[in-house]
């Protein structure tokens, strides 16, 4: 059975996967590099997705150390990502590995930035989810049913006291037998 924290794993490890691969294909296009095209494109938003399905699988439950796991992936589904593009492109960067000081702050900051918003993200879903969960207990027009009226039929012989009881009780001959004589 699926969770409020479930469900907001799913929400931060989507998040993590579509921002590491925009800020992946955006940087890499705004550094020069071509914007890319066909299997080039779907490998490095391949990489960034399983990077965020990876991340989802993990539950981090306290803040700081969910904060890290957001900011770290981030961080390697954007270095991975543009592993992919670098080799897959035709062209070369600057250096062998294609990363300069400012691109990688860049990509540090960039990091930073949606870890924090994607962490706040995921807290605010679960909460807002579990106050929507219990409103609509409270919000439900449930009609009550009906009481059903049962007949009070007993079936249980109760014997009587004699000396509250007055005329025919316990102790008197059957009525055929009275009328008999």
């Amino acid at each position: 059975m699926s969770t409020p924290k479930s469900r907001g794993r799913w929400v931060r490890g989507v998040l993590v996967g579509a921002c590491s691969a925009v800020v992946t294909v955006g940087a890499h296009a705004a550094a020069g590099g071509v914007l890319p095209q066909g299997g080039r494109l779907i490998a490095a938003m391949l990489v960034c997705a399983i990077v965020g399905a990876v991340l989802s699988a993990a539950p981090l439950e306290s803040r700081p150390g969910r904060l890290l796991g957001v900011v770290g992936a981030l961080t390697i589904a954007q270095a991975l990502g543009h592993l992919t593009l670098m080799v897959s492109a035709a062209h070369q960067h600057g250096d062998t590995l294609g990363v300069t000081p400012s691109m990688a702050a860049a990509h540090l900051a960039a990091a930073l930035v949606l870890g924090v918003a994607i962490d706040s993200v995921e807290y605010l879903y679960v909460v807002c989810e579990s106050v929507l969960c219990w409103l609509r207990l409270f919000a439900m027009a449930a009609t009550r049913p009906a009481a059903r009226l049962l007949p009070l039929a007993t079936s249980e012989v109760v014997a009587q006291s004699v000396l509250r009881c007055s005329g025919l009780g316990m102790r008197a001959p059957p009525r055929r037998a009275a009328l008999a004589a």
